[in-house]
């Protein structure tokens, strides 16, 4: 047995634009008509849907940005300057040093083995193929070549680089942003309709008469939630894209991302 309030009230699935349209009317009538409880209720869906549209518009901003992992970008230019950093510390070991002097060819070597192909050529790389090579660089500086990261003083960058690589693996294997504020906005438009269902079993509590002049007091507080649902029944009939509307003036938009 069903008991719900999705088995016993059946309205579409509002968007949050309409939502906060219709509580807003509903309110304002619930004030003139002093029914303090509706009111309260009214305003506290309200603060919810404007909270749940808020998510929506940064889910919207984050899924048509060009880049869809800002913390791996982050990485990326961290470990490009460190790279650029070791390479520039290292032949400053050698800058000004005597034609004869060993450091020359312990920097040329080391060169050679870290970057055979130069800096711009890790730096260029997508962001899983740069891992991989960063990967490769910090194994060599903590291992094989570990005496002439040690002799050229890179121990600081070369610390440094081990642990951006950590990090650019996270940001990396981590769930894109938008994936995750999307399951909160479900989750948010899922409990503001449940909101919505809550305040017509509130009116239906209050004003539960069958007479004509119930049904008139009944429609005061219910019109705005019943012609918003209309509404989206009509969309549905005539095979439109469902639309929103603009919360305060009730003026139809497109409908968010995910919504239709």
């Amino acid at each position: 047995m069903d008991g719900s309030l999705e088995s016993l009230i059946n309205l579409y699935q509002f968007p949050t634009g309409r939502r906060l349209f219709a509580h807003k009317l509903v309110r304002a009538r619930a004030e003139q008509d002093g029914f303090d409880k509706l009111v309260k209720h009214c305003t506290e869906a309200i603060a919810h849907d404007v909270a749940t549209q808020a998510l929506e518009r940064r889910w919207a901003g984050e899924s048509t940005s060009n880049d869809g992992n800002p913390e791996a970008q982050r990485c990326d230019v961290l470990v490009d300057r460190t790279l650029g950093a070791i390479r520039d510390h290292a032949v400053a070991q050698a800058a000004g040093a005597p034609e004869n002097d060993p450091v020359h060819a312990t920097v040329a070597d080391f060169l050679e083995k870290v970057f055979p192909a130069g800096v711009h050529a890790i730096t260029s790389l997508p962001y899983v193929e740069e891992l991989e090579a960063v990967d490769a660089i910090v194994h060599s500086l903590e291992n094989e070549l570990a005496p002439v990261v040690q002799e050229l003083s890179l121990q600081r960058h070369a610390t440094r680089l081990a642990a951006l690589a950590k990090d650019y693996r996270k940001a990396l294997e981590a769930p894109p942003p938008s994936l995750l504020d999307w399951g909160r906005i479900r989750a948010a438009r899922a409990e503001g309709q449940g909101l919505l269902l809550e305040t017509v079993a509130i009116i239906l509590g209050k004003r539960h008469g069958r007479s004509a002049d119930a049904t008139a007091a009944r429609l005061q507080w219910l019109g705005p939630i019943l012609q918003q649902n209309e509404a989206i029944g009509l969309s549905f009939k005539s095979r439109r894209t469902t639309t929103d509307v603009n919360p305060d003036t009730g003026e139809e938009v497109p409908v968010a991302p995910g919504t239709a």
